[in-house]
């Protein structure tokens, strides 16, 4: 930047991210990674656009991937592209021409996230000598003591641990739910008198969905969800009472942490038999790992459903500090697998069928 005056920006995959490591960030020895700009050459901060303009005229910008547009028109010298693999391979194809005509430089840096963009373009660089690449594992940085190291090994997925500490470009390491396509029907489920069902409820918070579902206990199938979002509660307490009933009145686990405990609390009085699931970090984990074991063992079947088989192969494992997270992308919804994962909860075998294959449905409004 002091070299050669020019605009320079470091994208993350999320304007979010971008703010806390990068703009907000702090390294382990306590130092912000702003503060590596030396006082006296830096002109301006700005705190709104996370920019900082130099002495000489250069320009230093923090970037979300998610939102390329906002720099549309302008001529970028220089770009650091971190967590690559997460970010559309349309924010390189955007950049490269520009880099291409200003003689500017673009550097990668990411752990694998499967043989996606971060694999391509690592293969790219392999073969093109204008490119310079490097891989360093664990051993070979020395970042993590040993007794640590070991100690991951043994509580992490072993797919997971091999990408993230030995660089292993592995499809699916990171992912939560494997078997996805194998264990999706398209059957229309109804409600059928002679049939229970077991439900879960996750409540909307902020611009989240209230997701319904049920699954026949019988058969292990899940019915086709039903969700909707900015009703006012009561609206919803009518919708999740009939849908409720619809299902024979199953028995019901609902998200209750925070919003939820008034709601469930309205719901039993009005003769809903509703068991409260309280969000913790470590019930969240046993609640989706359930969700998990059942649909590896091939012991459920989901609905063919978009929005649903989307949020279930979007779930990442992600190391947090020293500890491994199972978390879809910032700014996506997790609504539809969280409610999924309620209406399951500790299934274990098919109830028996009773009476004939053919009977009647009941009919429903909802």
């Amino acid at each position: 930047m002091i070299e050669k005056v020019g605009t320079y920006y470091y994208f993350l995959p999320t304007y979010n991210q971008a703010k806390k490591v990068i703009w907000n960030g702090i390294d382990k020895s306590g130092m912000r990674f702003l503060d590596h700009f030396p006082k006296e050459l830096v002109k301006k901060q700005n705190e709104t656009e996370m920019k900082i303009e130099l002495v000489n005229g250069s320009v230093f910008q923090v970037v979300g991937a998610d939102n390329i547009d906002s720099i549309v028109g302008t001529n970028p010298i220089g770009v650091v592209l971190s967590e690559y693999p997460l970010m559309k391979p349309k924010v390189w194809e955007y950049l490269r021409p520009i880099l291409a005509e200003n003689g500017g430089w673009a550097v990668f840096v990411y752990t694998p996230r499967g043989k996606n963009e971060g694999w391509k373009v690592l293969q790219q660089a392999k073969e093109n000598k204008g490119w310079w690449w490097q891989v360093l594992t664990v051993d070979d940085t020395n970042a993590i003591p040993k007794e640590v190291l070991e100690q991951e090994r043994l509580e992490m997925p072993a797919d997971l641990f091999e990408q993230e500490y030995y660089v292993k470009f592995i499809d699916g390491a990171s992912s939560v739910f494997r078997k996805i396509d194998e264990n999706i029907h398209n059957e229309e489920i109804k409600s059928d008198f002679n049939k229970k069902y077991q439900i879960g409820v996750d409540l909307a918070k902020y611009q989240d969905f209230t997701v319904l579902t049920a699954i026949d206990l019988h058969t292990f199938k899940v019915a086709k969800q039903e969700r909707f979002n900015k009703l006012d509660w009561n609206t919803q307490k009518e919708n999740i009472i009939k849908f409720i009933r619809y299902w024979n009145s199953g028995t019901v686990y609902m998200d209750t942490t925070g919003l939820g405990d008034p709601i469930y609390d309205d719901l039993v009085k009005q003769g809903m038999g509703i068991e409260p699931f309280k969000f913790t970090e470590t019930s969240r984990e046993q609640l989706l790992n359930g969700l998990k074991i059942l649909i590896e063992q091939n012991k459920i079947k989901i609905p063919n459903d978009e929005i649903l088989i989307n949020e279930l192969k979007s779930f990442q494992y992600e190391l947090v500090g020293q500890k491994v997270k199972m978390r879809v992308p910032e700014g996506t919804h997790d609504d539809a697998v969280m409610s999924l994962a309620l209406a399951v909860w500790g299934l274990d075998k098919e109830l028996p069928l009773i009476g004939n294959d053919d009977l009647e449905e009941h009919e429903t409004d909802f």
